[in-house]
């Protein structure tokens, strides 16, 4: 039986809806980017879309945000039939998404950004009486951002965090989260899922997660649907499968893993030497105080740390983008200003938690954006 069509009706209830995907297909020309693709997020439940880059996961979120017209295919929001052709669309029935790249304006405030995304903002906006909402929104948010804070000056971990707080200021019972950790920290993205997995619990919303992270979904998911190269590849409780189940998946193919052998370096004298490295933030508050750190050749080395706490400042000042207030830095020895003759000569380079803002140029092609990198440079 198929279910009736749905006539601008207020599908919001006291539970997060049902949303059901039957059957979705879209071409771009001749690529057909996902064919027959159905997916079921049950309400109250935690749903991973799991595949590789390019299987057409994107395009599917796409499709039910209002974003892509669907070549075919329906959806269905409680059992309703319903069309979202933009997503404005999508909030009318609940459905939230934050967006692999922050979308917050970076001169404004958290609270700005806040009261912006709001369907419903008005020409005049009350501050006196949205600075007091906002605070009460936040008391009761599962996770904090500074409401006065500007957003470039927030670290890209809180930028996500902010994302996901936008789509609960709007009341979204179904949030759609693209790659939601992947500039968090193992411990913020825990702590980030962990909470939506509580609300999840106490069902008051449901997640379908874009994700490529075994771990995560492990820990906090309750269904996964794969998929590759734009066709639906399996489904399944996450209870019932093991990591190599939903590779194998993913991939086509079952690969086991090669283990690797650590080797035994000779001592060798650092490559890197960073001595009471003083530096500020944006708002000249100290952000790097008195850091030492030491890295010899044939190393990897962690800076940990959750957002905020001074690690962005920290490479900052080693790739030249920020000065240090005092302290020395040494490179094999001899000192190191991070100026680009410096890093083209020792072959430093450097790659910030924000690529697609700090680290190229989007309207520009990729050969153009490697070409721009040696624009100073003559011609080998």
């Amino acid at each position: 039986m198929t279910p009736a069509t749905a006539t601008e009706p207020n599908l919001k209830t006291v539970r997060p809806p049902d949303l059901h995907v039957v059957d979705m297909t879209k071409q771009f020309g001749s690529l057909v980017a996902l064919e027959n693709v159905s997916l079921h997020l049950k309400p109250g439940t935690f749903h991973a879309l799991l595949g590789e880059n390019g299987a057409g996961k994107s395009t599917l979120v796409k499709c039910i945000m209002g974003f892509y017209k669907p070549t075919s295919g329906d959806i269905f929001i409680d059992g309703a039939k319903v069309q979202t052709t933009n997503p404005r669309d999508a909030h009318k029935y609940g459905i939230g998404m934050v967006y692999q790249h922050f979308t917050s304006v970076p001169a404004m405030t958290v609270a700005e950004n806040l009261v912006l995304s709001r369907y419903d903002s008005s020409t005049v906006i009350n501050w006196k009486s949205e600075m007091e909402q906002l605070r009460s929104f936040m008391a009761s948010s599962p996770f904090q951002v500074p409401l006065e804070t500007p957003i470039a000056q927030l670290a890209a971990g809180q930028k996500q965090k902010l994302e996901i707080l936008k789509q609960l200021y709007l009341h979204s019972r179904i949030l759609i989260l693209d790659e939601p950790t992947s500039v968090l920290t193992p411990a913020e993205a825990d702590e980030v899922l962990g909470l939506l997995r509580q609300q999840v619990t106490n069902g008051e919303i449901s997640v379908l997660m874009i994700s490529h992270k075994f771990r995560e979904v492990t820990a906090f998911v309750d269904e996964i649907t794969v998929l590759r190269k734009g066709k639906f590849a399996g489904h399944g409780l996450v209870q019932d499968l093991s990591v190599g189940d939903m590779a194998e998946m993913m991939m086509g193919e079952k690969k086991e893993p090669t283990p690797v052998n650590k080797l035994d370096h000779p001592e060798v004298a650092p490559v890197l030497q960073v001595r009471n490295l003083h530096a500020n933030k944006d708002n000249g508050v100290e952000a790097v105080s008195d850091v030492d750190l030491t890295v010899h050749s044939g190393e990897i080395v962690g800076i940990a740390g959750i957002s905020g706490n001074g690690q962005r400042e920290l490479v900052e000042v080693l790739a030249g983008q920020r000065d240090a207030t005092s302290g020395e830095v040494l490179v094999k020895g001899e000192p190191y200003g991070a100026t680009r003759a410096e890093m083209a000569k020792h072959k430093i380079y450097a790659l910030p938690e924000e690529p697609l803002r700090n680290a190229c140029v989007p309207h520009m092609s990729v050969a153009e954006n490697m070409a721009l990198r040696t624009f100073d440079r003559p011609p080998k």
